[in-house]
C-alpha cells in the first residue's frame, strides 16, 4: 500500500469519527473510550495475572490506557492531527514485516489497550472480528461488561464501595444480583440495613453485629420485596429496570403510602399499588381515563363497582396455609355506642387473624380533629389494642364516611362498620342510601355490624349460585378451616322450576366445600329469599351471614329490590359481604 492510499484511508476513518460524535449527541448515546484508570479507581482491584497471547475479539474492546481521547468507541480516528502515525501503521500492517501484537488488559469480558491503539483501529476499519494481542487479566470485585458508561462505572464504584462496607456477597451463600440503574442506590441500601439492624436490637435486647444485621435484611426484608415482585412480574413493564431497582422503588412507595394513610402498608399491597402508579403499560392509561369518564358522566347510585373475584385473585384463602387472610382491617369508628361494638368485633378478628386495624374517624372541620370527642375516641381505641396486644393506628380525616372507606379500602383486607342506616327496601330510599354505594363499590370483604359484636362460633354461607356467592364461599371455607367456625350452607327457591334450576349449583358448592376438608350442614329451602336467610338464622342459632355483594344492575336492583338489602333492613348478626 502507498502513503497516498493510507491518507485517503484515515480521511474517511475520521469523517466517520466525527460523524459518530454527532450522532452521540442526538441519540445520548457515548461515543467515548473508556479511560482504563478510571474505571480501575472504580472497581477496587483485587489481584492480576499474565494469560499470555491470545486472539482478541475486536468489540470487547472499549478502552484505553492512555490514549482514550484520541479515538471513538469504535476506535475510529478523532484527531486529524493523527494523520502521519495512522498512515504509518495502516502501511505497516500491510507490508511484509506487519506489526507486533498489541498489548492489553482484560477486565471480566472486555479489553483495555495498554500499547497498540493504532493497530486496532485499523483493525477495526478493515473490519476484522480478532486481532493478536499480549493480554493481562485483571481481577476486580464488580463485574464489568462492554456496554459501561461513564454514569455505569460510577454506579459500580458504588456498588463496589456498597459489596466492601457489607461483605455481603462474602456472607450470602448463594448467588446474588443487587444491581441497579441509578446513582445513590446503594445509600438508600445502606440506610435500609441500618434501620433493619436498629430494630433487630431493640427486638432482641442486644447489640447486634453489622454482619448478622446484613444477612437478615437481606433473608427478611429484601428477599421477600423480590418474591413478590416476581409473583407479580412487575419487571415486564420495566425492561430497562432490575429487580432491586424496583425493590427501592416500593419501599420508597410504601413509605409514602403510610405516610399519606397514616397506616402501614404490607409489601405485596404496595405492590399493587405501585404497578399502577409507576408504570409505563398504555392500558393503565386507558383505564384510568375509563374511570375518570365513568365518573364524570354516571351518578354514582349507578355505578357498577368492580368486578367480581378482584380482591380473591390477590387474596386467595386456598393458597394460603398458616398465613392470615384479612392482616389489615379497616374500622370506621364514631362516638356511639353501635361504634363501639364495632370495634370491639374487630378486634375479635384481628385476635383470631393476627392482623393490623387501621381505623378511620370522620369529622367535619380542622376544629373537630382535636376536640374532646376525637380525643376520647383516640384513647379508646388505642387502650383496647394495648390491652389486647395488637397493632394499629387511627387516623382522622375530614370528609364524606362512604367516599373515604372506599378510597381506603383497596389498602386493606376486610373494611368492618357499623349499620346506622340500612339502605332500605323502597327505591326512594335506596336512591339516597349512601350504605348502597359503599356495599357496591368496595371490593373488599364488607363486614357489617347491626347492633352488638359476637364470638363467631357458627356461620350461615347464603348461596344463591351467583359468581359473587361464588366468592363468599372461597371466605367460608377459610374461616371454617383457620377458624374452626361451624358452617351451614343454605339455598333457597321460590318454586319447583327455581329449584331445580339452582340445584345443580347447590350441589357443586356442597363439593366444592367437602373437597377442602369441610363438612358443611347443606340446606335447600322454598320461601323467599331474605325472609327464610334470617329465619334460618335465627333456628341455627348462627352468629355471622356471608353473602355476595348486589348481583342485578344498579337500575334493576334498585327498583326490583336485593336480598342483602331485605336482610340489612332487619338482621341483628354480623353479615360479611363478599364480592
Amino acid at each position: 500500500m502507498n502513503r497516498l492510499s493510507a491518507i485517503n484511508d484515515f480521511y474517511e476513518a475520521h469523517r466517520k469519527a466525527s460523524l459518530q460524535i454527532v450522532l452521540s449527541k442526538l441519540t445520548g448515546e457515548s461515543a467515548d473510550l473508556l479511560s482504563y484508570d478510571e474505571v480501575l479507581k472504580r472497581l477496587r482491584v483485587e489481584g492480576q495475572t499474565d494469560r499470555g497471547r491470545a486472539e482478541i475479539p475486536l468489540d470487547k474492546i472499549v478502552g484505553s490506557v492512555g490514549r482514550y481521547t484520541d479515538f471513538t468507541r469504535d476506535f475510529l480516528p478523532r484527531r486529524e492531527s493523527d494523520l502521519g502515525r495512522w498512515a504509518t501503521v495502516k502501511m505497516a500492517t500491510e507490508s511484509m514485516t506487519g506489526v507486533p501484537p498489541i498489548d492489553v488488559y482484560k477486565i471480566g469480558d472486555v479489553y483495555f489497550v495498554r500499547d497498540g491503539n493504532h493497530r486496532v483501529s485499523i483493525a477495526r476499519m478493515n473490519k476484522q472480528e480478532y486481532i493478536e494481542g499480549n493480554v493481562t487479566e485483571v481481577f476486580t470485585r464488580v463485574p464489568f461488561d462492554a456496554k459501561m458508561d461513564l454514569d455505569s462505572l460510577i454506579i459500580k464504584e458504588e456498588y463496589a464501595q456498597f459489596l466492601e462496607e457489607t461483605r455481603i456477597d462474602r456472607l450470602i451463600k448463594e448467588p446474588i444480583n443487587l444491581s441497579v440503574t441509578v446513582a445513590g442506590a446503594y445509600e438508600k441500601i445502606l440506610e435500609h440495613i441500618s434501620v433493619h439492624r436498629y430494630y433487630m436490637g431493640i427486638d432482641e435486647k442486644r447489640e447486634v453485629p453489622y454482619s448478622e444485621a446484613v444477612v437478615s435484611w437481606y433473608q427478611k426484608v429484601y428477599r421477600p420485596v423480590i418474591d413478590v415482585i416476581h409473583e407479580q412480574a412487575l419487571l415486564r413493564d420495566y425492561p430497562n429496570r432490575t429487580e432491586t431497582d424496583l425493590y427501592i422503588w416500593m419501599l420508597e412507595h410504601r413509605a409514602e403510602l403510610e405516610k399519606e394513610l397514616g397506616w402501614k402498608i404490607d409489601t405485596d399491597t404496595a405492590a399493587d399499588s405501585i404497578g399502577e402508579k409507576l408504570s409505563r403499560n398504555i392500558w393503565y392509561y386507558v383505564r384510568r381515563f375509563w374511570y375518570w369518564l365513568i365518573d364524570l358522566v354516571i351518578p354514582e347510585q349507578f355505578m357498577f363497582g368492580p368486578k367480581p373475584g378482584v380482591w380473591r385473585r390477590k387474596h386467595n384463602p386456598l393458597t394460603l396455609k398458616n398465613l392470615s387472610l384479612f392482616r389489615n382491617i379497616l374500622i370506621a369508628l364514631q362516638g356511639d355506642e353501635i361504634s363501639h361494638q364495632t370495634l370491639e368485633q374487630a378486634i375479635w378478628i384481628a385476635k383470631k387473624e393476627g392482623s393490623r386495624l387501621s381505623a378511620l374517624h370522620l369529622v367535619d372541620s380542622e376544629e373537630a380533629k382535636e376536640n374532646e370527642s376525637t380525643l376520647a375516641i383516640r384513647n379508646q381505641f388505642y387502650w383496647r389494642l394495648h390491652e389486647e396486644g395488637l397493632d394499629g393506628s387511627l387516623v382522622v380525616e375530614i370528609g364524606t364516611a362512604n367516599q373515604k372507606i372506599i378510597e381506603r379500602a383497596v389498602y386493606t383486607d376486610m373494611v368492618v362498620v357499623h349499620l346506622q342506616y340500612a339502605p332500605g327496601t323502597q327505591a326512594f330510599a335506596k336512591m339516597r342510601s349512601g350504605f348502597r354505594l359503599l356495599i357496591r363499590q368496595v371490593a373488599t370483604p364488607l363486614l357489617v355490624i347491626p347492633k352488638q359484636m359476637r364470638p363467631i362460633q357458627r356461620i350461615l354461607l347464603a348461596f344463591d349460585g351467583s359468581q359473587k356467592a361464588k366468592e363468599a364461599s372461597y371466605i367460608a371455607v377459610y374461616l371454617a378451616k383457620h377458624w374452626g367456625v361451624e358452617l351451614y350452607l343454605l339455598t333457597v327457591f321460590r318454586d319447583a322450576n327455581a329449584k331445580e334450576k339452582i340445584r345443580g349449583k347447590f350441589l357443586d358448592s356442597q363439593r366444592y366445600i367437602i373437597d377442602h376438608n369441610v363438612r358443611p350442614h347443606a340446606h335447600m329451602r322454598k320461601g323467599l329469599t331474605g325472609a327464610t336467610i334470617l329465619a334460618f338464622a335465627k333456628e341455627k342459632n348462627i352468629d355471622m351471614i356471608l353473602m355476595g355483594s348486589y348481583g342485578s344492575a344498579p337500575f334493576k336492583e334498585i327498583i326490583s329490590g336485593s336480598t342483602i338489602d331485605y336482610v340489612l333492613e332487619s338482621v341483628e348478626i354480623p353479615v360479611l359481604i363478599c364480592r
